[in-house]
């Protein structure tokens, strides 16, 4: 950029700077990951807890949507020419910014104008959205989007959320969430979101149709629009590690690690004679020869699991930064004893026959296609914990919704929704996450 061109982009650098000097004020995550992370769900915890069931079950009618209350620990924005520019050329990328601030990948694929502008508008009675940009890569996909309601809504929901192949192809989805800008329950026109999108093969394609129904207090329109991808996806990179730790005598296997624009998955085998089931890899993150870090994904896709044993955790990118050495860094894991990996209840006596050590789960209630606990913990708790349930001849029980309502001085309502009738008594509901932890100190050079 010429020199006489710099006054151009004066207020947006300014504007990235005080954005910068906020985060340079948190506390680095290295042993402050859970704390930061949870941070985003304390406005749940304000709301009242006849609302945060209500919309949590509706989510999860509306097919595993999530909104996610933004947040972030970006300890560092290097702002560039090249980023103020793109902040001044694109409508709305300030807000765009906001969005993405707690995604270092995100903001290196902005910043290396790995961003497609879209910028086409539809308007309905009352609504009007736009589809602002894309950033897409063989894997996975982020849309950007923006809701404008002619009236102050509390609420902007975003239900039957589908992407699809313009040419009727069926895409392999693995998974999608819609993350909200605004926490919901404060009255504005304009919520600006992302639209996360996960494959299980890699695309084949450069046209889709996206299509979904825009629900607030006083108006609800379904939306359709038809892209193409202009830009050249970025190739995969593969680090082949099979490298085999131990944590508090768990044997842990990284067989791989894959660098996406959008992500780096990080592939773990767990020994299947391993005394615990670990469920969640807290505070894993790389580390580079400067000790910057790239984190679990705080807005997104955190995980996915091939089996019980195996699982793809998945980090913020560092595909558009080539650090001169890497580091494979993990101390926290959620675990328990594998005898324990589950609670199994008696419906009819209303009795816990087994639970994880520590007996933090009382207060067992079953009333109306309902099972309810109170979960005690020193520190706020934000996972639900089961993932499935099944009855004592080992059928299959279909549940509407698993729930749980905001913290109450380290206690709150955990439970599963499922339909009436008759199932053998005791209930086995399995264990996704649970408030017990092994701890190591584990650094693997990657690089």
């Amino acid at each position: 950029m010429k020199r006489g061109e710099s006054h151009m982009f004066e207020k947006e650098e300014k504007n990235l700077s005080e954005l910068k000097k906020m985060y340079e004020n948190l506390p680095f995550p290295e042993d402050k990951i859970d704390e930061a992370i949870l941070t985003g769900f304390k406005k749940a915890k304000e709301m009242p807890e006849v609302i945060v069931k209500t919309r949590r079950k509706k989510w999860l009618f509306s097919g595993l949507i999530a909104a996610v209350f933004i947040i972030g620990f970006l300890t560092s924005i290097r702002v560039s020419p090249v980023f103020a520019s793109y902040v001044s050329s694109i409508p709305g990328m300030e807000k765009l910014v906001e969005l993405i601030s707690d995604n270092k990948g995100l903001m290196l694929a902005v910043e290396n104008e790995y961003i497609q502008e879209i910028n086409t508008a539809q308007e309905k009675n009352g609504l009007k959205v736009t589809f602002d940009s894309v950033i897409a890569d063989e894997k996975g996909m982020v849309i950007f989007q923006t809701i404008e309601a002619k009236k102050k809504q509390e609420k902007f929901y975003v239900n039957d959320l589908k992407l699809e192949s313009a040419d009727g192809t069926e895409l392999e989805l693995g998974s999608y969430s819609y993350g909200a800008h605004k926490p919901h329950g404060e009255l504005r026109t304009k919520e600006m979101a992302t639209m996360d999108f996960f494959f299980e093969e890699p695309l084949k394609t450069k046209e889709f149709t996206l299509t979904f129904t825009v629900e607030t207090n006083d108006y609800e329109e379904d939306f359709r629009f038809l892209f193409t991808l202009e830009k050249p996806l970025k190739a995969t990179k593969t680090i082949e590690m099979n490298k085999t730790i131990l944590i508090e005598g768990q044997k842990i296997t990284i067989k791989n690690i894959k660098i996406y624009p959008l992500r780096v998955a990080v592939h773990v085998v767990m020994d299947p004679e391993n005394s615990k089931k670990i469920f969640t890899f807290e505070d894993i993150r790389l580390v580079d020869e400067n000790g910057e870090a790239w984190t679990k994904i705080a807005n997104g896709f955190t995980a996915s699991q091939l089996n019980d044993n195996e699982h793809i955790l998945y980090l913020q990118s560092y595909y558009f930064k080539e650090p001169k050495e890497l580091y494979l860094v993990m101390n926290k894991l959620q675990a328990v004893d594998q005898e324990d990996a589950y609670v199994k209840v008696d419906i009819e006596n209303e009795k816990i026959i087994n639970q994880p050590k520590g007996n933090k789960l009382t207060d067992l209630k079953v009333e109306n296609g309902r099972i309810s606990f109170i979960l005690s913990t020193e520190k706020e708790f934000n996972h639900s914990l089961f993932v499935s349930m099944r009855d004592a001849n080992g059928k299959e029980i279909d549940r509407s919704s698993f729930y749980w309502t905001g913290d109450n001085n380290g206690k709150r309502e955990i439970g599963v929704e499922f339909p009436s009738g008759k199932y053998s008594n005791p209930l086995e509901l399995k264990l996704s996450s649970f408030p017990e932890w092994i701890e190591g100190n584990i650094k693997i050079k990657v690089k």
